[in-house]
């Protein structure tokens, strides 16, 4: 497709939407985009508060400059830039504790983190296979055996060892959050390894809202538009093609192309599911999400916790008070982050998306919210004394940011029935209407995936 001079309206500044509305623009396509909120980039947006900065989610990036993140900026003449850290994660599972480091294919490394674990000496080359057999090179035929076996069964062919099965549990918590039962071993393996080949575990500067806002400089820059406080609507639909939105206000907005960040099942909404053919509506009907996640950000007054990534999860006498947490330290990869000899930590925990019973999700927000500083206070005994301020954030503050109702982490799930060829495409059946973000024609680590899926639509439309 020529795109030069065809007009484009994009529906969000998530990350995928603003990536592909600067790739489309470098096309030289006229695109404007519309953003509900005041501020952009949505589940990945970077607040000020008091000197620091914090983000709407809880981040770390699994390939940073080198996967589909950096591909953009460096496409559209961005300025992204990203802090390798190393070690790269502090492990603690089952009571044992180690460093992961960027080099963790190395068997020295292995057998290091092995040890400091307490993988039993029986299960060690069951473990050893394992990160052989995710690492080995695989046909697109294998993968998409992979993508729809279950991750559960997969880890099991190489060790049920308790340790080792926490560790693995907590990649699969970072990266997909569902769990393994859940989750497509194709997908899984594929950001495993993908992470560990580029070694390059990060953690952008200036905040995760510096991802989206370098894509939209770059937009601005190629002549395209954002509008802020201009939420959507509806999407016009005539005779089977999407023509433009109207906005709350009542405007109506032409375009050629439209394009949705706002989530598949929203989309159809927004739409009219009366537009859309019957095997499409139960397509995205049986589509599942993933897990929300219950935060707790902290603003310290002095450096509490040491490293700057910490994947915990406790022992089964502690499960009553405590939970599994991931924990990113973005002032240690970014000091302007926090006020000088400040702290900035952030801790997520997975919990129950806001769906049908609201009441019941924020009563289960709150006790999550509870175990998590319990958890904190656990680990870091004087956290307490240089809380600055602290901010609880729950699936109910993720819906209001994203505008997506069930306030999920990531969006559509990738459990083995959602991945690969089995994922809902950028294409919808209503021509002119596009999708982009994580729910469709992408694949990753959350943010990655809404990147990758950026990349896929630019070049789907420019006929590449």
């Amino acid at each position: 497709m020529d795109l030069k001079g065809k007009r484009v309206l994009v529906i969000g500044t998530g990350i995928g939407g603003a990536g592909v509305a600067a790739l489309l623009a470098k096309e030289g396509a006229e695109v404007l985009v519309l953003e509900r909120n005041s501020f952009p980039g949505g589940k990945s947006a970077t607040f000020e508060r008091d000197g620091f900065r914090y983000d709407t989610g809880v981040h770390w990036v699994a390939r940073g400059e080198k996967g589909p993140l950096g591909e953009i900026s460096r496409l559209v003449g961005g300025d992204l830039r990203f802090r390798v850290m190393e070690p790269a994660i502090r492990i603690m599972v089952g009571g044992r504790s180690s460093d992961l480091t960027q080099d963790i294919d190395n068997q020295a490394e292995l057998e290091r983190v092995f040890d400091e674990l307490g993988v039993l000496p029986e299960n060690r080359e069951g473990a050893r296979e394992f990160f052989r057999d995710v690492m080995r090179p695989r046909t697109p035929e294998e993968m998409e055996e992979l993508d729809g076996y279950p991750l559960s069964d997969y880890l099991t062919r190489f060790t049920q060892d308790p340790q080792f099965m926490l560790l693995v549990s907590g990649f699969i918590g970072m990266y997909l959050v569902i769990s393994p039962k859940q989750a497509s071993t194709g997908e899984f393996i594929m950001n495993f390894a993908g992470q560990v080949r580029e070694r390059n575990l990060s953690y952008p500067l200036g905040g995760m809202g510096a991802i989206p806002q370098d894509y939209l400089d770059a937009l601005c820059r190629m002549g395209g538009e954002v509008r802020y406080s201009a939420p959507v609507a509806r999407i016009l639909v005539e005779g089977g093609r999407a023509t433009g939105v109207e906005t709350d206000s009542g405007e109506i907005i032409r375009a050629d192309i439209v394009i949705s960040n706002n989530g598949i099942k929203e989309t159809v909404e927004m739409a009219g599911r009366h537009n859309f053919p019957d095997d499409y509506l139960e397509m995205v009907d049986r589509l599942r999400l993933s897990l929300g996640v219950a935060s707790v950000k902290y603003a310290l007054d002095a450096k509490v916790v040491d490293h700057h990534f910490i994947y915990y999860f406790p022992t089964p006498d502690l499960l009553d008070t405590q939970v599994g947490l991931m924990c990113p330290v973005p002032s240690a990869a970014d000091p302007s982050l926090a006020p000088p000899g400040c702290q900035l930590v952030l801790a997520g925990a997975p919990t129950t998306p806001y769906l049908d019973d609201p009441e019941e999700a924020d009563s289960l927000c709150e006790e999550v919210m509870d175990k998590i500083e319990n958890t904190m206070r656990y680990l870091f005994p004087d956290i307490d004394k240089h809380i600055i301020w602290k901010l609880r954030a729950n699936t109910r503050y993720t819906a209001s940011i994203s505008g997506r109702r069930s306030g999920e982490v990531i969006g559509v799930a990738q459990n083995r029935h959602q991945v690969g060829k089995k994922r809902p495409s950028n294409s919808t059946p209503l021509e002119g209407l596009y999708l982009v973000g994580a729910d469709a024609g992408g694949r990753g680590v959350g943010t990655e995936m809404a990147a990758d899926s950026a990349l896929n639509l630019w070049r789907l439309l420019r006929g590449a």
